[in-house]
């Protein structure tokens, strides 16, 4: 039997990294349910015990079972990660003059909410960005 998932990433600042998530892959952001301001008013709201309130925020896949979910947590990120997401910008019979343009408007549009590209590269008719997001965890563009 198949499970369904959601990956969950540690993070400085839930919010911000939903909002660059939310634009970088076209995915909604979690609502906080009505009558709430926030999740953290939503959790004490709920009688979430303190020690069991957390900082989130979270995006979904409007057609899909995909979420992210960015747990606020106090350490930094120090090492490159072990595992990376790769945003597909480009369809399959694009050419590669148009996969370059189609990667390259999307790593403008992140570059521009704070992402940073990292380096370039060509591998087997394809084109790709790697970048780091607005807390510094790699992910490629392609």
């Amino acid at each position: 039997m198949s499970r369904q998932f959601q990956v969950v990433i540690d993070c400085h600042d839930p919010d911000r990294m939903a909002a660059f998530w939310s634009a970088a892959l076209g995915y909604q952001i979690d609502p906080v349910p009505g009558g709430y301001d926030n999740w953290m008013d939503y959790q004490i709201g709920q009688g979430f015990a303190e020690n069991e309130r957390v900082r989130f925020a979270a995006v979904y896949n409007p057609r899909g079972p995909e979420r992210l979910c960015f747990l606020g947590v106090p350490e930094s990120k120090t090492v490159k990660n072990r595992l990376h997401l790769d945003i597909q910008a480009t369809l399959p019979d694009d050419s590669l003059a148009r996969k370059i343009e189609r990667v390259d408007t999307l790593v403008a549009e992140l570059r521009g909410l704070g992402g940073t590209a990292r380096r370039t590269g060509r591998e087997r008719g394809q084109y790709f960005v790697t970048m780091t997001d607005v807390e510094g965890n790699e992910f490629c563009v392609h």
